[in-house]
């Protein structure tokens, strides 16, 4: 959000200035933002953080993906690879949540 107030303020005066002066516009925008300003996008943002920490929490728990079904596992222990002797302490993740925000608007 600062960077778009940034963007904003360098847009007003960078009008027919050569290149070499951006460093200078940024400078000055950054420094011409008000103090309220950065303590509000500072609020705005922890209040979405504990947002979506409250909706989607349950995720923190670890995400684990299965890698084949029992049915397209092969019978043969001996054709596993000793790459796959890593995932034989995977377990399907316990969490089941039916309801999800990821596509609703709020």
């Amino acid at each position: 959000m600062i960077w778009a107030s940034m963007k904003r303020k360098v847009a007003e005066v960078n009008i027919g200035k050569p290149a070499n002066q951006m460093p200078e516009m940024v400078q000055e925008a950054f420094n011409s933002i008000p103090v309220e300003e950065w303590c509000n996008h500072c609020a705005h943002v922890k209040k979405l953080e504990e947002e979506y920490r409250s909706k989607d929490g349950y995720l923190d728990a670890p995400f684990i993906v299965e890698l084949c079904s029992e049915s397209e596992e092969s019978s043969d222990d001996d054709s596993q690879d000793e790459s796959d002797e890593e995932f034989n302490s995977i377990e399907p993740l316990a969490i089941v949540h039916s309801e999800h925000n990821y596509s609703k608007k709020i």
